[in-house]
């Protein structure tokens, strides 16, 4: 059921991009995006819990999106029956706010992400936001809703890392990372649809490695990381830690880099600043991160995984490092 559940997401959420390609209509989208949600439920249910820990996590989550879902039908409603654009864009903008999780509104992430799986949370915290946030409609018409929903991205792209920084847990550093990256790619989207979806792939690409990485060690606690992560993934889990604390010429920079360049172009200040403030706390957690989860690396140079492991591991190694130079070189 868990996988039938994940390849009908997946399916869903390529319907929902041909959808937004080629029948640029918001219901359908917005139908698109909640029936993908939908069948989410067996997926992010499928691990046995406690009663408390599934209502505080997939229950948590679902109700969530479901009044999200209901302010952006209830706005869609008002368009099409008043025509009152100012009510009509504050229902959007709250609606898409909440499933996405920006600040304010993000309350819900590290609760949900905590009582996840691995697999849970990078569907939800990396692959549902691409279709969501591409969804999104700009709010030209009503600046005010417009300029809010730029400011909560702003905020959600300095407040998730700052958060990363108290997390206890391995899961609710990975919602706080959610948090600052969602925020990333709303940025993003103001500079152009191929632009966020250039990220996202590159985001989702890395997550599902580091993902992959916590699930295989079971991690739970931040500062057992050492222990926790296996041997033969250590120079996987460095090289996806120094992709997202920005250091050249890893992929992360060099998407940043671009989107800096296009911030530029288009003179917006307040953008470039975020990116760089975000940018520079990143750097910081992630090598506090890195110095966590390396302990034992002496150990690791040598290969002791099977063929499989051995593999995986300098994939991750190889997209995180040479895919930089690759994608520098497109752009």
């Amino acid at each position: 059921m868990q996988l039938l559940s994940m390849i009908v997401f997946l399916m869903l959420s390529v319907m929902s991009s041909l959808v937004m390609m080629f029948m640029p209509t918001l219901f359908w989208v917005w139908a698109m995006t909640d029936f993908s949600t939908i069948f989410m439920i067996p997926f992010l249910s499928s691990e046995v819990r406690s009663k408390k820990s599934w209502f505080t996590g997939v229950a948590t989550y679902f109700v969530v999106q479901f009044i999200g879902s209901v302010s952006i039908l209830y706005g869609m409603l008002m368009q099409w029956i008043f025509a009152w654009d100012p009510l009509c864009s504050g229902l959007l903008c709250f609606g898409f706010s909440l499933k996405l999780g920006l600040v304010p509104l993000h309350f819900w992430v590290a609760r949900s992400f905590i009582n996840f799986h691995y697999g849970g949370i990078f569907v939800v915290g990396a692959g549902q936001k691409v279709f969501v946030v591409a969804s999104v409609p700009l709010f030209n018409d009503v600046p005010v809703c417009a300029y809010i929903f730029y400011w909560m991205a702003i905020a959600s792209m300095l407040y998730g890392p700052v958060a990363m920084f108290n997390a206890i847990t391995v899961k609710s550093f990975l919602g706080y990372s959610s948090v600052g990256h969602t925020g990333f790619l709303v940025v993003s989207s103001h500079f152009g649809l191929h632009l966020v979806y250039v990220y996202a792939f590159i985001y989702c690409v890395s997550m599902f490695f580091l993902n992959f990485i916590f699930w295989s060690g079971n991690c739970f606690l931040v500062k057992d990381l050492g222990i926790d992560i296996p041997l033969y993934y250590k120079t996987g889990f460095i090289a996806v830690g120094l992709s997202f604390s920005g250091f050249p010429p890893f992929l992360d920079f060099c998407t940043k880099f671009v989107v800096l360049q296009l911030g530029l172009e288009a003179g917006a200040h307040l953008a470039i600043f975020a990116v760089l403030a975000s940018s520079l706390i990143n750097l910081l957690v992630w090598v506090w991160i890195i110095a966590i989860g390396a302990s034992g690396l002496s150990y690791s140079l040598t290969p002791s995984g099977s063929i499989a492991q051995n593999t995986f591991n300098i994939s991750c190694v190889t997209w995180n490092m040479f895919m930089g130079l690759g994608f520098s070189m497109l752009y």
